[in-house]
């Protein structure tokens, strides 16, 4: 009778993560002296990179670097403009809602070109206006024909966007800091590039 051998699978690739991510875990202790394992996402993801074959290494830290570098750019926005000027929710769209009146000045709005600039649902929208409405830098109005309602700015919504764009630009001059045109170049370059991948592999 022939003897069946069964041959050992090749692990796969999920396995050969979940292996690699195995071993991170049982990493040394932060010397940072934070207490907590050296199990950072950022660290993690680029350990099961560097271990597991899958993917490339480099450029996993190009956009873990970028999504880190977005989140301390979202904190630092929310906690300069905040409630003030429309960073509360951490998305920004009521920031952007006020910068676009403002831009559009002294041509209205409806909701709906608002939503397409926030990039939010008709229904978030109208939740912003009405808070911008509440606070008196907004104002709603039918138009000629009685069909369509329309949004501009008051005064004091005026006054409001050009303080945020003021603080906003501020606020993106000190974090990029001296990092110089070179440098600056490339970093655009690199985010432009990586944006047209996104938007290319996007179903």
């Amino acid at each position: 009778m022939e003897t069946l051998i069964r041959k050992r699978p090749l692990p796969s690739r999920e396995s050969e993560a979940r292996v690699a991510a195995a071993n991170v875990f049982k990493g040394p202790i932060n010397p940072a002296g934070s207490g907590c394992p050296a199990t950072h996402p950022r660290r993690l993801l680029l350990a099961v990179a560097q271990q597991s074959g899958i993917g490339k290494p480099d450029s996993c830290r190009i956009i873990l670097s970028m999504l880190y570098a977005s989140r301390a750019v979202r904190r630092a926005l929310c906690r300069e403009l905040g409630e003030e000027f429309g960073f509360q929710d951490n998305s920004g769209a009521g920031f952007v809602t006020l910068i676009t009146l403002y831009a559009l000045s002294p041509v209205p709005a409806t909701a709906a070109d608002l939503a397409c600039h926030a990039e939010v649902s008709r229904a978030s929208m109208t939740d912003i206006i009405e808070a911008l409405e509440q606070r008196g830098l907004v104002t709603r109005y039918l138009d000629g024909r009685g069909r369509v309602t329309l949004i501009d700015l008051t005064d004091r919504g005026q006054e409001a966007a050009v303080l945020a764009v003021h603080r906003f630009l501020q606020v993106m001059s000190d974090l990029a800091g001296d990092i110089g045109s070179a440098n600056g170049s490339a970093t655009i370059e690199t985010c432009e590039r990586i944006e047209e991948s996104a938007a290319a592999s996007a179903p």
